[in-house]
């Protein structure tokens, strides 16, 4: 993890020759970009701004837009990003660098107030900047216009701050009163046992399914591994003595506290030089190993064009000349990936764009990845062998999974049917006048009485699954003491939740938590309050270029 101070930001560097105009091809229109305040927007300002999109995606996503789906979201980001420039400008709000590097520091997940050696961060910020083909001076005015944007949302949003403690309370006795719960649970492997399909069953189901047994689209590719591990002793040799040099410099610029184990223990002198002196070597190795890789996809290159096509062969010839291993995966899809590679899943995409027949490709280039490919301890230069396009498996093939799908169907049909047959009949008993209870003993139903919990409990034991108790927690917010949910259905069934009674709060921990919680409810409406100022100002100021489907109106 990087953080990037200010020192570094105000360096206005561009690492590709094409970094400000590789966005060209996708402007909204050839030349109009909307305008702000009435103001047109120039190229310049909207490729910076869509450039921060990039950056704002990942950060949020942990990987760089690829997809259409991606890059309509950052065109929307990049009109709102002009929107609060514009708006910054009307306040005349400007972050200052100190102000812009915290929130940088926030950005990888750091704490304002660590200290790193600004060698590391350059080295790091190069490489991240590359990756996503943007640059420095796109990074420092991301990081201000962030900063800036606190800046105003503190001013716009001001109201959300004269919420009193008494109001809030109201809030917090809402969260954190526990609910005496009872569920009534309709499982679909209740009735898995009692489902015997007939072989015409079986061809019905998969008949009527069979895109659910197709294999998807998959491909095989060549490839040559540069393992970092090859490298160690050759950069050991190369650092000499200026390698202690550089540990003992690291562990005093980072100080002692930054240097922990697995389990959050501070380490020792010597075990934490020991992880800095490991943690040097393998970054030495994995710039020669890309150093390498990126010599053997440069020689790759050589003597090709339209006339002279790439073929899945070229990768054998260099590596035999150059006493390397050529490798072929196992066929593998975009979903799960190849079991032989560890390629992570943003670089898949990568493998699955190689092709040998776009038309407009007559070099064949597009044979091979087009840089060397990173994975755990290794480098890759990969091309394509083969692709295999998407098939339907005959049922034989697939003859046990369709017929345990079928009998999972049916079963979730069945305890959904079931779920909802209940839920007429306790409608009516409650109706009546009947109990939860005596309803429920009526219909051969046992209920299952819950751990109390609030809406801010993380779990209980009842329903260790997460996802489950988040929408349990969902329901039960909406309802009072005395009332029963619907039937809600679930992937495996469905239940009902009846709320039995809610408990009072905790006076001691409402008296502890009271004043953390006022801060945090006045920093949502706040922010709440910002949005929607933003959203009516977005509506009222900016234009759109016209026939942009991307514009939503905030």
């Amino acid at each position: 993890m990087v953080i990037i101070v200010a020192t570094i930001l105000s360096f206005l560097i561009y690492f590709t020759p094409n970094s400000r105009t590789s966005l060209l091809d996708r402007s909204p229109t050839a030349a109009n970009f909307g305008s702000v305040f009435g103001e047109p927007i120039s190229p310049e300002q909207y490729y910076a701004a869509e450039r921060e999109g990039r950056i704002y995606f990942r950060r949020n996503y942990g990987e760089w837009p690829q997809t259409e789906e991606r890059m309509k979201d950052v065109r929307v980001f990049a009109q709102q990003r002009l929107l609060l420039i514009a708006e910054l400008d009307r306040f005349h709000i400007t972050a200052t660098p100190e102000a812009a590097a915290r929130y940088t520091k926030l950005f990888f997940g750091v704490n304002p107030n660590d200290n790193v050696p600004a060698e590391k961060i350059l080295d790091e910020l190069v490489k991240l900047a590359r990756e996503g083909n943007v640059s420095l001076d796109d990074f420092d005015r991301f990081a201000r216009h962030q900063a800036g944007q606190d800046y105003l949302v503190a001013l716009v949003g001001m109201n959300g701050q004269l919420i009193t403690p008494q109001e809030a309370e109201v809030f917090y006795r809402r969260e954190n009163a526990p609910m005496e719960t009872e569920l009534v649970a309709f499982s679909a492997t209740n009735y898995f046992a009692s489902i015997t399909p007939t072989e015409k069953d079986i061809e019905d189901f998969y008949t009527k399914r069979q895109a659910d047994y197709r294999v998807p689209d998959r491909i095989q590719i060549n490839y040559i591994e540069f393992t970092i591990s090859n490298y160690l002793a050759r950069v050991e040799k190369q650092l000499g003595t200026n390698l202690n040099e550089h540990v003992d410099e690291a562990y005093l610029q980072a100080g002692p506290a930054a240097f922990k184990d697995e389990s959050g223990v501070q380490l020792g002198v010597e075990a934490a030089k020991a992880k800095i002196r490991k943690q040097l070597l393998n970054y030495s190795a994995l710039s020669e190993a890309s150093k390498e890789a990126s010599s053997f996809l440069n020689a790759l290159s050589q003597g090709h064009d339209d006339d002279h096509p790439y073929t899945p062969g070229d990768l054998a010839v260099l590596a035999k000349a150059r006493h390397l291993t050529v490798r072929t995966s196992n066929p593998f899809d975009l979903k799960t990936g190849p079991k032989d590679l560890t390629i992570p899943p943003k670089n898949l995409r990568v493998l699955f764009s190689l092709r040998d027949d776009d038309p407009d490709d007559k070099e064949r280039s597009m044979l091979y990845a087009p840089s060397p490919l990173p994975g755990e301890g290794v480098i890759y230069v990969a091309g394509l062998q083969k692709r295999i396009p998407s098939q339907v498996q005959p049922l034989s093939a697939v003859h046990d999974k369709v017929v345990a799908d079928y009998r999972q169907s049916k079963a979730l049909d069945m305890a959904k049917a079931a779920g909802s047959r209940f839920e007429s009949a306790l409608g009516a008993g409650l109706s009546q006048g009947k109990t939860f209870d005596t309803m429920c003993a009526a219909q051969f139903v046992r209920p299952r009485h819950l751990t109390a919990f609030s809406l801010t409990t993380a779990s209980i034991p009842e329903l260790p699954d997460k996802s489950e108790f988040e929408q349990l927690q969902d329901v039960a917010g909406k309802m009072h003491p005395g009332q029963c949910s619907p039937f809600i259905p679930t992937a495996n069934g469905g239940f009902l939740l009846y709320v039995k009674a809610q408990l009072a709060v905790d006076q001691a921990s409402m008296q502890r938590d009271l004043p953390g919680f006022v801060a945090r409810m006045r920093e949502r409406l706040e922010i709440a309050a910002f949005n929607a100022w933003f959203t009516r100002q977005y509506q009222l100021h900016f234009v759109a270029p016209p026939g942009d489907v991307t514009a939503s109106g905030g």
